[in-house]
């Protein structure tokens, strides 16, 4: 049966002419395009009429009432709103109507937020947080299909009663019913994963200080209630489990979120769902559904990669198993992290996994506000923004955790009453800092030296280093399972903090790339290209004996060694990292390329060898007739047209900007880990080595002993030219000289620095890796291959104390 046209009435406030309209355009296109018989008040003016009498009608006698959020309407639903005219007697109607009959009129009265406005606008009886809204335009086709009677899923059938499941009744989610053979499979992971994220993140929760007897206490507001306890929070007033924490720079976002996480795992019960917090930085919508990024983040994080037999016989892995079932709590952390073209996308993702999964989100609120401008927003989510710490507490906190902190604090506490609240930030370094007898609170009473809260925290932050590494670090045992941070002497990683601030000084840029590390070692690049080009060159000229070899590695190592050459020669990007993408349009294209490729150089071996023919017919002692000149004229006019063209064909491709091959330049503009762009350069090279080097044990077994030196010459090269070359290059030499520790990949130097970058969740903890795709980030945030957070922040005070060190 077709669908009936709904008679829809519009209640709204006369904002302002821009608002007017907007309400205008929504409903003449829900009119026009959808059918929907809406009435609206704009379009009744011809007449003079009873407006009173014409809303009553319009109420009494429609199907549904759209109430459309704005700060006027909520303003006019309140005591302030005596004199709001025709808006204000359609809410007193409205509110008296769900007052005396509220089974009746709550499913006809439907809120409605329009692109500019929020939740927050609606009036409160409408239930802005607690019952259903419809956000436009994200939320369009579901008012549709309300408004039509058409809803998208239709409840099945009741099945007869079955025995009672093994995990709990509120831990899934499922779409398919689980066997309980599955359900103990699933509940063990889950237990499994809980131990996991509590080993992971307990170092993490004791050195920000949150396992204090009393830590600082982080406010939040939602709804009007001002709490500081955001786990209870989040399990006795959020009935969706669907939580948004907004917050400003380092007013202690991701503190927020471990705290929930601490929280969640403390109150769990076994076969509950697990909390996880996963930074959002690497996350592209555009490239992996949700659920599945995540999916790789548990196998690659906690080893979820065990698959077992789902119920529809497909073998998927432990961790989409989990949350297909919902026993994990996905806390993504960072949504302001993201590129900003693509968080309306990541949020129009999120949304599409259903308003009935769990799910926790931070996120700047200067960036929030930018997506709901453009009507974007987290549906059927709890709203909660951060407040300034409350002084007293941050006196009373700091009072307790610093060494004789009543005696030692008191001035300073009077010269901050001056200024505006800290941040949890400059509260955390004042903590760490003043851990040590020897630091003297009372210079920071000094205007002349620090005129505000500003000039206090760059003067904490180049305190930091010597406060969190010891003088006398302990020795490593055997029974230490990981390296600790504790075991290193200040002197060292200040040396190694110095050298990194002094090499972003010098490159002018923001972010600390791994692919420019090589910068700090002026010589590493261009040696990289040379031993590439002479391994090129030898490979090339080496079968006709060791001193052509010699000549043409050195003659091609100078050239490729040389800048100005590559550039002349096409190559327009030295620096940027290589990634392999495999398709099969690129695949295709590259076979392509790969036999025009062969069929230049086809032409260009004839064209060398008619040349070669007509010098050898010259030289010989056969007589010379009229048409053996001729002949000969003829090698040399094809030989000389085949070698021109061919080495302008291949100088042409040479210099072609390719962007469908299987390998080009990481798009370093979208979101990626510092890890994952080392990963895709040396897969390129040991692809594409690897497959030369196969290649040369296939010419050597056919005796072709030519094609194996070339082949490993080329092999070489490629190996030679990558950025992750240049890379290692660089960073053996930095350590060799003490600039930096020989060991990069773990977080046993940098934990500290991402602790306070943790406890600010400040923007350069995390900003760098989605604007520069896989600069050096948290070790917390994404395993990086590097993690120095503060750099950034830092760099001003360390060169201003260290910038003459040396090494």
């Amino acid at each position: 049966m077709a669908p009936t046209s709904p008679r829809v009435f519009v209640s709204y406030a006369d904002d302002s002419g821009e608002h007017t309209e907007t309400v205008r355009r929504f409903a003449r296109r829900l009119r026009s395009e959808f059918g929907i018989d809406v009435r609206l008040d704009q379009w009744e003016r011809e007449q003079r009429r009873d407006w009173c009498d014409w809303v009553v009608e319009q109420i009494e006698q429609g199907d549904f009432v759209l109430a459309i959020a704005s700060p006027e309407y909520r303003r006019l639903a309140g005591p302030d709103g005596a004199a709001g005219g025709n808006a204000r007697f359609q809410l007193a109607i409205l509110r008296e109507h769900l007052a005396a009959d509220r089974p009746r009129w709550l499913p006809r009265i439907l809120p409605v937020v329009l692109p500019g406005c929020s939740a927050d606008d609606l009036p409160a009886f409408l239930q802005p947080h607690s019952a259903t809204c419809y956000a436009v335009p994200g939320q369009l086709d579901e008012l549709l299909r309300v408004l039509t009677g058409q809803p998208r899923h239709v409840s099945p059938e009741l099945a007869p009663p079955a025995a009672p499941a093994v995990l709990s009744g509120d831990a899934l989610l499922r779409t398919t019913p689980v066997d309980a053979e599955l359900s103990q499979v699933l509940v063990k992971a889950a237990d499994r994963l809980a131990g996991s994220v509590a080993d992971l993140w307990r170092g993490e929760v004791e050195r920000l200080g949150l396992a204090d007897p009393r830590p600082l206490a982080t406010r939040l507001t939602a709804g009007g209630v001002t709490f500081d306890r955001i786990g209870a929070f989040f399990r006795l007033h959020v009935p969706t489990r669907r939580l948004l924490v907004l917050g400003g720079p380092a007013s202690g976002k991701s503190v927020s979120a471990i705290r929930l996480v601490s929280d969640e795992l403390a109150a769990r019960t076994a076969g509950g769902p697990v909390p996880v917090l996963v930074p959002v930085t690497d996350w592209n919508p555009d490239e992996l559904h949700a659920f599945d990024w995540l999916a790789g983040r548990l196998i690659r994080d906690h080893r979820l990669g065990q698959t077992v037999r789902w119920v529809d016989g497909r073998r998927i892995t432990l961790a989409s198993a989990l949350l297909e079932v919902g026993l994990v709590l996905p806390v993504l952390d960072g949504l302001e992290t993201i590129a900003g073209d693509l968080r309306p996308r990541a949020v129009a993702a999120l949304n599409r996994l259903g308003s009935s999964v769990p799910l926790v989100v931070t996120c700047g609120l200067a960036e929030y506000q930018e997506l709901e401008a453009v009507g974007s927003g987290l549906v059927c989510a709890t709203r909660a923004e951060l407040l300034p710490p409350d002084r007293d507490d941050v006196e009373q906190y700091l009072t307790e955790a610093v060494p004789r902190g009543a005696a030692r604090l008191g001035p300073l506490f009077a010269r901050l009453r001056a200024e505006p609240v800290p941040t949890p930030l400059v509260v955390w370094l004042i903590r760490v800092v003043h851990q040590r007898l020897d630091q003297d609170p009372d210079e920071l009473c000094d205007r002349a030296r620090f005129p505000g809260l500003a000039a206090i925290e760059a003067h904490l932050l180049a305190h930091l280093i010597p406060a969190v590494y010891p003088d006398d670090p302990p020795r490593r045992t055997r029974s230490s399972a990981r390296p600790s941070f504790t075991r290193l002497h200040h002197t060292a990683a200040q040396r190694w903090f110095a050298h990194l601030a002094r090499h972003l000084d010098a490159t002018g840029l923001p972010d600390l790339a791994w692919w420019r590390l090589h910068r700090s070692v002026p010589w590493a690049a261009p040696a990289c290209r040379a031993a590439g080009g002479a391994a090129m060159g030898y490979g090339i000229m080496g079968n006709a004996g060791p001193l052509p070899g010699l000549v043409a590695a050195v003659m091609l190592g100078f050239l490729v060694s040389n800048r100005r050459y590559l550039e002349f020669a096409g190559v327009r990007d030295l620096e940027t990292p290589h990634a392999l993408t495999a398709s099969a349009p690129r695949l295709r294209a590259e076979m392509r390329v790969l036999a025009r490729s062969l069929g230049t150089g086809l032409l260009l071996v004839a064209g060398l060898l008619a040349l070669l023919t007509a010098a050898v017919g010259l030289s010989s002692d056969l007589p010379h007739t009229i048409r053996s000149v001729l002949v000969l004229s003829a090698l040399v006019v094809v030989g000389v047209s085949l070698l021109g063209w061919s080495v302008r064909a291949l100088w042409r491709q040479q210099r072609e900007d390719r962007t469908d091959g299987l390998v080009g330049l990481a798009d370093l503009a979208r979101p990626t880990s510092p890890a994952a762009t080392v990963r895709a350069d040396r897969a390129v090279v040991v692809l594409g080595a690897g497959t030369m080097l196969g290649i040369a044990a296939v010419f050597a077994v056919l005796g072709i002993w030519y094609a194996v030196h070339m082949t490993l010459g080329f092999a070489a090269a490629w190996a030679l030219f990558s950025a992750y070359a240049r890379f290692t290059a660089a960073r053996l030499a930095l350590a060799a000289r003490g600039r930096l520790p020989w060991r990069l990949g773990g977080s046993s130097w940098t934990t500290p620095a991402a602790a306070a970058c943790s406890a600010s969740t400040a923007p350069s903890t995390t900003s760098a890796t989605s604007t520069c795709g896989g600069t050096w980030a948290s070790p917390r945030a994404d395993r990086a291959v590097l993690a120095v957070p503060p750099v950034r922040q830092v760099r001003s005070a360390l060169l201003e104390r260290h910038g003459k060190m040396a090494g």
